[in-house]
This record gives structure tokens, sequence and C-alpha cells, in this order.
């Protein structure tokens, strides 16, 4: 499922145009998706540092810089929980992004979930937690905590079921967890949209 929605959200957040250096981008962005399919860490790591560093000074892909800094963070967790890196050598490898903006995939909203699913913050109603875990659901990769800059609208009733797709401002970054060590994001300036599955 996990794997599903990151692929829908690049490929409809990725505009590709057909000059030359936008070919090498459809080209590496295709071996991203299907190393993303495969849980392939590594791979999948690198190539999102790639795309990413090649979009970052183009103002025409606001979309796409945002959708990849999320990768690169999520790829970066998946090493993680593979022992590939430490938690001080994950922190380092993406603390680069604190206040970048990002926009994540879209995940089922289920006040009773906690695996790639998302619900309201307890004792903060205008702030979506996300559980973002591997495809299996057997890994933890994030927390995630998106602070609504205009407020949540819905109630937790009406949002039940829906897809919630959310981006913002990464605030805080950190690693937390020993035994199932994972990212700890706190966005600020969040933003909502409501999806169809």
């Amino acid at each position: 499922m996990k794997k599903l929605f990151l692929i829908t959200l690049l490929i409809t957040n990725l505009a590709i145009s057909q000059n030359k250096q936008e070919i090498t981008f459809e080209e590496n962005y295709n071996k991203l998706i299907e190393n993303l399919s495969n849980e392939n860490w590594d791979d999948a790591n690198k190539l999102t540092y790639e795309l990413l560093t090649s979009t970052e000074k183009v103002d025409t892909m606001r979309t796409e810089k945002k959708v990849l800094r999320y990768i690169y963070i999520y790829t970066t967790a998946g090493l993680l929980n593979s022992q590939k890196l430490t938690k001080d050598q994950a922190i380092d490898k993406v603390k680069f992004l604190k206040s970048k903006e990002m926009r994540m995939p879209a995940h089922p909203f289920n006040s009773k979930c906690y695996v790639n699913c998302t619900h309201l913050k307890e004792d903060e109603k205008d702030t979506f937690f996300t559980g973002v875990n591997n495809t299996a659901g057997t890994q933890i990769f994030s927390f995630e905590y998106v602070k609504i800059k205009e407020g949540i609208k819905e109630s937790s009733t009406e949002l039940e079921g829906k897809y919630i797709a959310l981006e913002g401002v990464l605030n805080e970054i950190s690693v937390e967890g020993n035994m199932l060590p994972r990212f700890k994001l706190k966005f600020i300036n969040g933003k909502y949209n409501l999806e169809n599955p």
C-alpha cells in the first residue's frame, strides 16, 4: 500500500519536459520508481539525491523538489532500518533539509491505526500525525507531525477513511528509538488535501 502511494505521488507530481537535461531526469526517475517498488534503499537514496540536486535550482520544479526532499528522508529511513546507517549518520544525511518545503504521499485517515495511516494528534487538534512504515508494515520509518496553518476544518469522524495528502515546512528533525530507530519529523505551515484512493 505504501509503495503504491509513493509511486502515485511521484507520477502525479513529476512533470517531464523533452529537452536533453529532462530526459536524463526522466531516466533516473523511472529507475527511482523501480528501486522504491523493490525497496532497494541504497540505489533509491542515491538516485533521489541526484534528482534532488539537479532540480534544486530549477524554479519551475517546485513540486518535484518538495516530493524528492521527502523521498530522500524516506529512503534514508530505509537505510537506517536496514542497519546500513547509524542514527548519527542518518541525521547527518538529512539535516540539510530542515526549513525546506515537502510534500508527503497520501495516507488513509484512520483514528485507530498507526501503520501507514494518518489521524489527529490527540493534544493538538490542528495537527495531523502519520506513522510511516515500509510496505509490509514491519519497520517504522518515521513519526510525522504536520501543524496545519489554517486549522483542520473537518472532524475526525468526517475524515475517517479519506486519504489525506499533507505538505509543510520541516521545522524539526531527529532520530529516536534504539531497537527500532526512526525519524521524528515536525512540520509547520502545513496544508492538506483530501484525495480519492
